[in-house]
């Protein structure tokens, strides 16, 4: 659901969540399904502006996009207008980069990722003499009350744990009446498929070890007990399992708090960016990872959750109290730079470095220094974009808001760069490579001296990084500080992004799982049937025998994906494939994940009953095409290109067919 804040006048009362002393607005968008259409998700929108609501909270998302998105582009006009809008930046953090969530993605609204939690109450369970915490499954939505039970871990045959999602694993181990233990790396299947061949397997339970770190929201099965864990409780668990097999675990009866693994630090699950034109997103992050949250008060009220629906809210909480510190109502914009300018740049877990701003954009926010600090720069984050488009030199302002006259230093802190190519894959990896591939910053000037209530300018000029291969289009990044000499002061810094290579040569279509594709959908069993020359589709029926399906499965956006067709005759283009199932095959399109909700391979679907558009025009009309023979040609526009084509185009020729349709030559 869309929830909406309005600033309060009544004075402060004791802490209960983030903002405690504000005026909710709840505007219901979902159905029983859970989802929303875009026309149900800005009425909300407006009706929240419109009732005299000052910040827009937006838990929901539907996956990359770009910012000319219908609720994005809404949200820069409420903030034009004096709102602020937070948005999600999606829990798709396995996937790779570019799956920054489509609500946030505008100039001036703020796209949140999520920072795991330090601390949290959890039931535990303990083995080998220790407690470890666990976080049970959603759809069990209690504590397991297993007793003295062994644990088994099911293993791949190369000895590495299973990740559970091939039932044939359980085959001759005996788990009946056991827990067992998988691993929880969710790129093939979810913790309902595990959960589900745990259980058809005779185990009486299920613990998902969480990978790389942390413990893990699972969705689960009813009725099965199954628990997410720490993934050093798995390696220890595995540890004691090959000395003493018949070590058994047992369960606690209440709840306490623990340190929880990687508290602090990004969530694995958050999303990464950059957004379809390099853009830097999401914008700055909250805690969001092990939150202890409402919950049906049929299932207890209370439960811990994951997610960026979590680290949303407290971003709308903290421009709450921002308001409230500073008696007055800046546009969200204004209070996303303060923000922005203050947050904690942080470390992954165990990690020495800086976590790229691809992960947690500006860093973990920071309400104290927001409210405090007498310093700002803008703009609140720099694109330098790809070595085709390089940015060398920009410019930066620095006000000084405070009383006194202040003499600042600039430097620059480098972070983690992606690589998400690293075998010159036409498909993102779902687990970027870290590498040490840092840009360089040359200041026109190290020293500031700035007057209270001046405002300074300093020109930096930025230099790729030395190391990373522009084949593998590493995402590099980085930050530029700004410090007072001034006892007491606090820092402030922008971000920034780049791509090293041309982002015209990042592969759009996934070539290496041989897609795009055209197929043909059976009308007997539903099945798809791969064609060769000379196949031919009879769409003239009403049961057609054979359909003609076009699969695509794009690793990366696109300003505008067409599927068009030619009349393989005299090579004449005749229109954009309509798609029964999604209509016209022309427009934006953001990344597909590496899987889709149920952990299969993720592509989309495009099903053809001979039918075009003439143009990209929404409202264009849809014809049927005569019979003949017709080539089906998949053309991808390369990011931040002018749309030419075919020059500004990855094409790919899937080929020519005859098509009998009921209009006949």
């Amino acid at each position: 659901n869309a929830l909406d804040i309005k600033v309060s006048p009544k004075p402060p009362q004791p802490f209960v969540g983030v903002a405690p002393e504000v005026t909710l607005g709840a505007y219901r968008i979902f159905g029983c399904p859970g989802a929303a259409s875009d026309d149900v998700i800005l009425a909300a929108m407006e009706l929240a502006f419109n009732d005299g609501m000052d910040v827009i909270n937006m838990s929901l998302g539907s996956g990359p996009a770009y910012k000319t998105n219908p609720a994005a582009v809404l949200a820069e006009t409420l903030i034009a207008h004096g709102m602020a809008v937070i948005a999600a930046a999606g829990n798709d953090g396995t996937n790779g980069v570019g799956m920054v969530s489509d609500i946030g993605l505008g100039d001036s609204s703020s796209s949140v990722a999520s920072f795991d939690n330090t601390y949290n109450s959890y039931y535990s369970f303990k083995y080998g003499s220790v407690n470890r915490p666990y976080s049970s499954a959603i759809a069990y939505g209690q504590a397991i009350h297993l007793t003295s039970r062994d644990i088994v871990p099911i293993f791949e045959a190369n000895g590495a744990l299973s990740d559970g999602c091939d039932p044939t694993r359980y085959n001759g181990i005996n788990v009946a009446n056991k827990v067992v233990l998988v691993l929880g790396d969710f790129t093939r299947c979810n913790s309902i498929g595990r959960g589900t061949n745990a259980l058809s397997g005779g185990a009486a339970g299920i613990l998902i070890q969480t990978t790389p770190y942390g413990i893990s929201s699972i969705t689960g099965i009813p009725n099965f007990p199954m628990g997410s864990i720490e993934f050093q409780a798995g390696e220890d668990i595995i540890t004691i399992f090959k000395k003493a097999p018949t070590t058994h675990v047992s369960f606690s009866a209440a709840a306490s708090l623990f340190l929880i693994e990687g508290g602090g630090t990004p969530s694995g699950f958050s999303s990464f960016g950059l957004d379809g034109e390099l853009r830097s997103k999401p914008d700055l992050g909250a805690p969001g990872g092990n939150i202890l949250s409402t919950y049906p008060l049929a299932d207890g009220g209370y439960t811990v959750l994951s997610g960026t629906s979590m680290a949303t809210p407290y971003i709308a909480g903290s421009h709450a109290l921002y308001m409230q510190a500073k008696k007055s109502k800046p546009h969200g914009d204004v209070i996303r730079k303060v923000f922005k300018n203050t947050a904690t740049a942080t470390k992954n877990f165990e990690s020495k470095t800086i976590a790229s701003v691809a992960k947690q954009g500006a860093g973990l926010v920071n309400v104290l220094n927001a409210i405090l600090t007498t310093t700002s720069i803008s703009p609140d984050h720099l694109d330098l974009l790809d070595t085709a488009h390089f940015q060398k030199s920009v410019k930066i302002q620095i006000k000084n808001t405070g009383k006194h006259t202040q003499t600042y230093t600039l430097s620059h802190t480098p972070a983690d760069a992606l690589n998400s190519y690293p075998t010159n894959n036409s498909f993102p990896i779902g687990n970027p490579i870290i590498e040490a591939d840092y840009a360089t910053v040359k200041f026109s000037c190290t020293k500031i001296k700035i007057a209270p209530g001046k405002t300074a300018k300093a020109t930096l000029t930025f230099t790729e990084p030395k190391k990373g291969l522009s084949s593998q289009f590493p995402i590099y990044s980085g930050f530029v500080v700004v410090t007072s000499s001034t006892k007491g002061s606090i820092p402030v810094h922008i971000p920034y992004t780049g791509m090293k290579g041309d982002v015209g040569n990042v592969p759009i279509q996934d070539k290496d799982a041989g897609l795009p594709e055209l197929l043909a959908l059976s009308g007997v069993d539903g099945q798809l049937y791969g064609v060769s020359s000379g196949f031919s589709f009879d769409l003239s029926v009403a049961n057609p025998v054979y359909t003609p399906f076009i699969a695509t499965r794009l690793g990366s956006h696109t300003p505008d994906m067409t599927i068009r067709v030619f009349d393989s005759t005299n090579d004449k283009f005749v229109g954009f494939l309509y798609a029964t199932n999604r209509g016209p095959a022309f427009g934006w399109r953001g990344r597909d994940p590496n899987a889709n909700s149920q952990g299969s391979f993720s592509y989309e679907d495009w099903i053809w009953m001979g039918q075009v558009v003439k143009t990209e025009d929404a409202t264009a009309p849809v014809e049927l095409l005569p019979s003949g023979v017709y080539r089906v040609v998949v053309a991808s526009q390369k990011k931040l290109s002018k749309g030419v084509y075919p020059d500004d185009f990855e094409i790919y020729d899937i080929g020519s067919y005859p098509i009998i349709t009921s209009q006949q030559l």
